[in-house]
């Protein structure tokens, strides 16, 4: 039992704890369970329906970009590619759980990590389902400069990731 368990992935494992806490915390505070899913029927429905999208985009991935597209021009951690990964992430539509499975598989390709960094950031820090919210909130003017400020700190993150990783190294690729 406890070699089945080493041998699981970090995710796997984080999975499993973070249900166990759930499990708990359901039972030492009495929550009924069946009341609780149903009243988050709308949400869960959408959590799983942008699972589903962002698999299906990850897959078209896997099979529209070449491998050695990514290994050329993407797994080199130049600013220009940190732009470029930031940009796209500003322009990803969706939360960030939903792209997770998008950025694994750019991964896989062989996308750096540094760059992927970069995308993730810019996905977090603005995306366009926030804009006519902010828009209409803040303004203009608001909006502009906070997408100014993710399309600096995205690259800056990637860089950032770079110089921690020559100390503190991360694993390449996931299998």
């Amino acid at each position: 039992m406890v070699k089945a368990i080493k041998e699981l992935g970090p995710d796997i494992k984080i999975a499993f704890l973070l249900i166990t806490l759930s499990i708990i915390l359901m039972l030492s505070f009495q929550v009924n369970f069946y009341q609780l899913i149903s009243d988050n029927q709308k949400i869960i429905i959408k959590i799983i329906y942008l699972t589903g999208v962002a698999i299906a985009i990850s897959t078209a991935i896997h099979f529209l970009i070449p491998e050695d597209l990514a290994k050329k021009h993407l797994k080199n951690n130049k600013l220009i590619y940190l732009f470029y990964a930031t940009l796209l992430g500003v322009l990803t539509p969706g939360p960030v759980y939903a792209i997770y499975p998008i950025v694994l598989e750019l991964r896989r390709k062989g996308v750096g990590n540094a760059i992927l960094v970069a995308y993730l950031t810019g996905q977090t820090i603005i995306g366009p389902a926030r804009a006519p919210f902010e828009i209409g909130f803040f303004g203009l003017k608001f909006y502009l400069y906070r997408i100014l400020l993710a399309l600096l700190m995205g690259p800056m993150a990637g860089m950032l990731f770079i110089i921690f990783s020559k100390f503190w190294p991360d694993k390449k690729i996931i299998e």
